[in-house]
């Protein structure tokens, strides 16, 4: 993501950095799954771009069906404001759910009194944009994309943790908040990590834990230069973090997590095949939550369901599943699998409705919600409805809108949270035991889009 340095007449500016096509786009659906509307000016600062390659943008992103364009930008599917008139309104920029983003103070983590009282000033900001340049700077943050150069250091040479070793002493554990200090290392605030955040702040607090929040990216970052500045921390007793998937730059990530003097948590990542160091960890059981999908359409008499995946941090592990559960067993036919497909190309979009509509498919499994929303678009513009003419489960549940309800399998945020602290808390107490690995199983929404059919 970019950075943002004062100019000569105190605003702040971009720093320069030539984002691809699907880089901006994946921003712009990111911003967009914690705000209700984002300027076309913002936007074009925020990215280091013109406004006019901002509204080339969400033009693409509307007519895949992903946002609604108003006037002066656009707005988040499910949250347009109608008069009854027909006619749909911009909503005002200024509303209340001024950016989550901003709940997590830039370059410090955020203690649980800290987090009120910025909860409690973004509220009594209402007048601001939502995009204003502290909230661009603090989804930002110290996060410098990575050159070339950057990439033969960490693979040559990556730096260590700098937390001095004496951090890694908790406390006796009681209920007045001094037993010591988490730390927590997120993606940018979108989909269901606010509130895992939220739900770690809370019941930590409960056992006098309080917590230091520093937020990445799905963007390539040094994360391991976020890692070092827990550093700072006082009696800092452990970690909990989701480092990055990507393969080029997550080597200095895990090198400093192997290398971490106190306890780290991993949430919702796979370890490197690699490592020789094994840390407790926190997933989503996506296999498990694959085959409560195949039972659903199975249930309602479907016997033929496609596939169709984006490339997500979690999308290899639900695609593996989903070939382990249909390739080897008799429970589904399968007549095709895409994989690779964004939301927001509309040739890939468009060549999976073909495929659907040629084949003998009645269902489609779809990760993520931005694609099983296009999908759904793209069927329509086909004369085709879901659910009448073909049914869809979604995988990931937390951008499909109330105006396109999907039946979807979600994690569960709460269950979530709560056993990532506990299994951090548990390693605590037994810091020579073997490591623990805990599997979430999904929940499976129920939203009507799979309808039943005869055998």
């Amino acid at each position: 993501m970019s950075t943002f340095n004062a100019a000569s007449d105190g605003t702040t500016t971009a720093a320069q950095r030539s984002y691809l096509p699907a880089e901006r786009q994946d921003m712009i659906l990111s911003l967009l799954t914690r705000e209700n509307v984002v300027t076309v000016p913002a936007l074009a600062k925020y990215l280091g771009t013109t406004e006019i390659t901002v509204r080339r943008d969400l033009s693409v992103l509307a007519d895949a069906g992903l946002l609604r364009r108003v006037r002066g930008g656009a707005m988040s599917i499910g949250s347009t404001e109608s008069d009854g008139s027909g006619t749909d309104h911009a909503v005002s920029v200024g509303g209340t759910r001024a950016a989550i983003a901003e709940t997590i103070p830039a370059g410090a983590a955020a203690t649980i009194a800290e987090h009120a009282a910025v909860t409690a000033n973004i509220t009594a900001r209402n007048s601001e944009p939502l995009l204003n340049d502290t909230t661009i700077d603090r989804l930002d943050r110290t996060m410098m994309p990575l050159n070339d150069e950057d990439l033969r250091d960490m693979s040559i040479g990556v730096p260590q943790p700098v937390i001095p070793a004496a951090t890694a002493t908790p406390t006796a554990r009681n209920n007045h908040g001094n037993n010591g200090v988490i730390g927590l290392m997120f993606p940018e605030p979108s989909f269901f990590w606010p509130t895992v955040i939220g739900e770690i702040q809370t019941e930590a607090a409960k056992l006098g834990y309080q917590v230091e929040i520093r937020e990445s990216s799905y963007e390539r970052i040094r994360e391991n230069e976020i890692l070092d500045t827990f550093g700072s921390v006082n009696n800092l007793v452990g970690i909990i973090t989701s480092p990055s998937s990507e393969e080029d730059v997550s080597q200095a990530s895990w090198n400093w997590i192997n290398h971490s003097p106190v306890p780290v948590v991993i949430a919702e990542r796979d370890q490197p095949y690699s490592s020789n160091v094994f840390h407790d960890s926190v997933r989503t059981n996506h296999p498990y939550g694959v085959r409560k999908a195949i039972n659903h359409f199975r249930e309602r008499g479907h016997r033929h369901v496609a596939a169709a995946f984006t490339l997500t941090p979690t999308s290899e592990i639900i695609e593996e599943a989903w070939h382990q559960l249909v390739d080897k067993t008799n429970l589904l036919e399968c007549p095709f699998v895409f994989d690779g497909i964004q939301p927001y190309d509309t040739h890939g979009v468009e060549e999976i409705v073909e495929r659907t509509l040629d084949s003998e498919a009645t269902g489609l499994l779809v990760h993520s919600d931005y694609l099983a929303i296009a999908l759904a678009q793209a069927f329509e513009r086909h004369g085709k409805r879901v659910p009448t003419d073909i049914s869809l489960i979604s995988i990931d549940g937390y951008a499909t809108p109330s105006s396109r309800p999907l039946t979807v399998l979600r994690s569960p945020q709460h269950e979530f949270a709560t056993e990532c602290l506990n299994t951090l808390l548990w390693r605590l107490e037994h810091p020579e035991w073997p490591s623990r690995h805990m599997l979430i199983d999904p929940r499976l929404i129920d939203r009507g889009s799979v309808a039943t059919i005869g055998d």
